[in-house]
């Protein structure tokens, strides 16, 4: 899709469907289920900025209420993790952080975030937040794993899982100096293609890879804001491996 319609319909939603209060929304739409109270924030699923919202006799039509004064919480979180994807980082947390605000173990059950019933699968979306800020990319078949930090990417550090394996991402940024780290703690990860993140003052600079310290042959290209690092031949990291890399 258009690039721009897809970020000018994400600023809408934050413009006209996100608010700190649902109380007056609320108020004066009373329809729905009320999954965000007064006092609370939210993500509204749909609003009528023109006022719009008749038919053609006048009338508000039975559809326009309902799941429309609703903050769903498995689509705030689709709509948090897009946000983050497209650039748009204090909105994505945001919105995400209105969910988990409303959830805290003083108010309702952390672990229960209630939408169309309790424990309802759809707030699992949440989890898309979580790759999103990390700009996690992961193709097994061909063996591609790649990172690009929305958060703190000059001091980084976060899990992943695979097909295969789960373990952590690492990643410092000083002076242009770019220093990643992919350690495998449980399983196992075929690797033959790593994408990261530059840093915005980064130059073209020496590659050096390694695992457990003996260095192994790769080559690297940059576009875009990005390094592909390609190994010579593919490697598996089994739980206690890591593999690491250093732009300087």
């Amino acid at each position: 899709m258009d690039e721009e319609h897809v970020k000018g319909a994400l600023r809408s939603l934050w413009k006209y469907n996100f608010t700190p209060d649902v109380g007056p929304w609320r108020e004066a739409n009373k329809g729905g289920r009320w999954y965000a109270m007064p006092g609370e924030g939210g993500l509204i699923m749909c609003t009528w900025p023109r006022g719009d919202k008749k038919d053609a006799q006048g009338k508000a039509p039975d559809w326009a209420y309902g799941y429309f004064n609703e903050c769903m919480n498995g689509f705030e979180y689709q709509v948090a993790g897009h946000m983050i994807w497209e650039g748009m980082v204090e909105e994505g947390l945001a919105v995400a952080g209105a969910v988990h605000d409303r959830y805290h173990a003083s108010r309702r059950n952390p672990w229960n975030e209630v939408e169309c019933g309790d424990h309802y699968a759809r707030s699992m979306a949440s989890y898309g937040v979580f790759l999103a800020a990390c700009g996690f990319e992961y193709h097994g078949p061909i063996g591609h794993i790649g990172f690009a930090p929305r958060v703190t990417p000059e001091d980084f550090r976060a899990a992943f899982t695979t097909a295969e394996g789960w373990g952590t991402f690492s990643q410092k940024i000083e002076g242009g100096k770019l220093k990643a780290e992919v350690a495998v703690k449980w399983g196992k990860l075929r690797l033959r293609i790593l994408s990261l993140a530059l840093p915005d003052n980064a130059k073209p600079a020496k590659l050096t890879v390694t695992i457990a310290g003996k260095t192994i042959r790769a080559t690297d290209r940059q576009d875009a804001g990005r390094v592909v690092v390609t190994l010579a031949t593919d490697v598996t990291l089994k739980a206690g491996r890591s593999l690491g890399i250093v732009m300087a």
